[in-house]
């Protein structure tokens, strides 16, 4: 099989999880369904692979018939019409013909799970243990996911394979340690979305270094790719909505793909796709010319904010005023708008996720329109944490972070496909937001004898 130089691999798991979020979100106050804080970690890390990907592919997932875990086509968890208008794009390939060694597949799942059985036991549990941080993650997964993660990665190497769900993240940093990894283990397109959440995440770390003079804390690393989302979709008029019948959320598709083919993102990728085949020349001159370009992208710095009208019409005149073909030439010309539209994105909006009483909610607002349920700053955190996992095994190396794998389950209470996860932290900011939520929690609460007098007002009048 021939491969594009930005296309990307996924599994079926991370492809239906991220879909149903997003169906979630299309159907807004309506739903009945419930959207949890790994969910939107997914579907962040989804956005950003849309965004700067050319065609996707998509394996398998684990399904469940007569108490056991069986092996099933993953399914596509948004609208009908969301669908039709990602097949009109063509950009979900589902893998139908395997490209790659199932023997050398299965083995690297052995090795990476050892001493879990691979064939034997069906979950397992994950831990990486940050002492320094004092920080403890423990993900449950199945054998069966491992087995797809490595399939992924069999069919399209190491460097296009992109972990999206956050136990793939962990799963890839307990592999590096335990299995030899190529030469090439990502690419220049995968440091774009990983530059712009350093971006804003040092930017909220700024902020929060603020907080001894009373500023209140704030996630250090928000979703950023479903807020930019999110927050431009929300912004279809309530006329517009009626108009069409649509739901609050309906747009959030047609909105993603605007952005995805604005003239910022066709030039965007088009450059870096420029930039991989300047890499694997063997000229030193254009290597040389590739280093530069590697540098500056890597050490770009964060803009002021651009709006979804100035990126997707094209405001700046990207290709027509710099050499063509000349990949150092344009970079500032081509990363400096995606930079401001996603990066630059409002501190005051971002600071809405938290839930903070007197601060800007827009963002916060939408998602409890659309969830029903505001994510608390503890959860806030919780994500941020998970969003901050290295998506690639040369990242995972300088990672001061010990792992550890083990049969069994996390929550045997939890239903078979479950994947929990549990995050132990001693971060003060952490530990700030955690009081303050359960102190709001107790605010809220009543005694047993004034909930039964609810609802028995009756019999507590006697």
């Amino acid at each position: 099989m021939i491969f594009r130089p930005l296309d990307a691999v996924i599994t079926g798991y991370a492809y239906e999880n991220a879909t149903t979020a997003l169906g979630v979100l299309e159907e807004g106050r309506q739903t009945r369904r419930w959207i949890s804080t790994e969910m939107l970690c997914t579907l962040d890390t989804f956005i950003k692979v849309v965004l700067f990907s050319d065609r996707i592919f998509f394996g398998g997932c684990a399904g469940e018939k007569d108490g056991f875990a069986t092996p099933r086509n993953a399914e596509f968890g948004a609208s009908a019409t969301a669908k039709a208008l990602f097949e009109k794009e063509g950009l979900f390939q589902p893998i139908d013909l395997f490209n790659g060694d199932k023997e050398r597949a299965m083995a690297a799942v052995a090795a990476t799970l050892k001493p879990v059985e691979s064939f034997g036991d069906v979950s397992f549990v994950l831990t990486g243990d940050w002492k320094a941080r004092q920080l403890q993650v423990r993900q449950e997964m199945l054998t069966m996911d491992a087995f797809f993660i490595e399939y992924s990665i069999e069919h399209g190497g190491l460097s296009r394979f992109k972990p999206v769900f956050p136990g793939e993240h962990l799963y890839l940093g307990l592999r590096q340690q335990r299995v030899p990894s190529p030469m090439s283990t990502h690419s220049i397109a995968d440091l774009a979305g990983r530059r712009i959440r350093m971006l804003v995440r040092d930017k909220m770390r700024s902020l929060n270094e603020l907080a001894s003079v009373g500023v209140v804390p704030i996630p250090a690393l928000p979703p950023i790719f479903v807020a930019r989302t999110v927050y431009d979709a929300s912004r279809s008029s309530f006329l517009s909505r009626m108009f069409h019948r649509q739901a609050e959320g309906a747009n959030i598709v047609s909105t993603l793909l605007e952005i995805r083919n604005s003239s910022g993102m066709v030039h965007f990728r088009k450059w870096m796709s420029d930039c991989i085949e300047l890499a694997t020349t063997t000229d030193v001159a254009k290597l040389e010319r590739f280093a530069k370009t590697y540098h500056m992208l890597n050490n770009f710095a964060l803009e002021n904010d651009m709006t979804k009208e100035e990126f997707v019409k094209g405001a700046l005149n990207i290709v027509g005023s710099v050499p063509s073909g000349d990949v150092l030439a344009i970079l500032k010309e081509v990363v400096s708008p995606v930079t401001k539209y996603i990066a630059g994105f409002p501190t005051g909006v971002l600071r809405g996720f938290g839930g903070r009483k007197g601060e800007s909610v827009h963002v916060g607002q939408f998602l409890h329109r659309t969830f029903s349920d505001k994510f608390s700053a503890l959860e806030m955190d919780y994500i941020s944490t998970l969003l901050e996992l290295p998506d690639n095994v040369a990242d995972w190396k300088n990672e001061a972070v010990m792992f550890d794998v083990c049969a069994g389950r996390i929550d045997p209470s939890a239903p078979n496909l479950a994947r929990p996860c549990f995050i132990q932290s001693a971060n003060a900011l952490h530990l700030a937001n955690a009081e303050s939520d359960f102190a709001e929690l107790l605010d809220k609460t009543i005694s047993f004898a004034e909930a039964g007098a609810r609802k028995n007002p009756l019999g507590a009048a006697k």
